[in-house]
């Protein structure tokens, strides 16, 4: 973990309170995914794992047991409630209380009330900003953090 300070001050990174992280994207848009990953990095996020849909989440959820899942809603051929469902049913007791913050261009309240009832813990308004993904983290991880203050 030196190493990554290290390499982190020399790019001139400072260390937050996302660097102990592994973040899992769940995301269908190729674009969207890379997005998302580089503002993770950007946050300082240690790790981010993609996946193109609720089935590959699912393998990647088991292969690198990430902290936190970001995932879209609308995705083929496994949707978004449909991979939270399945890890809320889980056998693994981590994989049931795994944060998930749902990501949606519709976020209005019938959209909340589904999410909530898929078992996600939250929903960002698509497009995601740098501030409300590292407002959306602070709360889901019990951070606290604020857009605006330094980390």
């Amino acid at each position: 973990m030196a190493d990554r300070s290290a390499e982190s001050a020399a790019a001139g990174k400072t260390e937050t309170p996302f660097g102990v992280l592994s973040v899992l994207v769940v995301e269908d848009e190729s674009f969207t995914r890379m997005v998302l990953a580089k503002m993770l990095g950007t946050l300082g996020v240690k790790a981010v794992h993609q996946a193109a849909d609720g089935e590959s989440g699912l393998a990647a959820v088991a292969a690198h047991a990430p902290d936190l899942v970001l995932c879209d809603v609308e995705m083929q051929p496994m949707d978004g409630f449909g991979f939270v469902r399945t890890l809320r049913a889980s056998a693994d007791s981590r994989q049931r209380t795994l944060p998930v913050l749902f990501m949606s261009g519709r976020v209005d309240d019938d959209r909340k009330a589904q999410a909530h009832a898929s078992g996600a813990d939250a929903v960002l308004a698509k497009p995601v900003t740098p501030a409300s993904l590292r407002d959306a983290l602070g709360i889901a991880l019990g951070a606290g953090l604020k857009a605006g203050q330094p980390a």
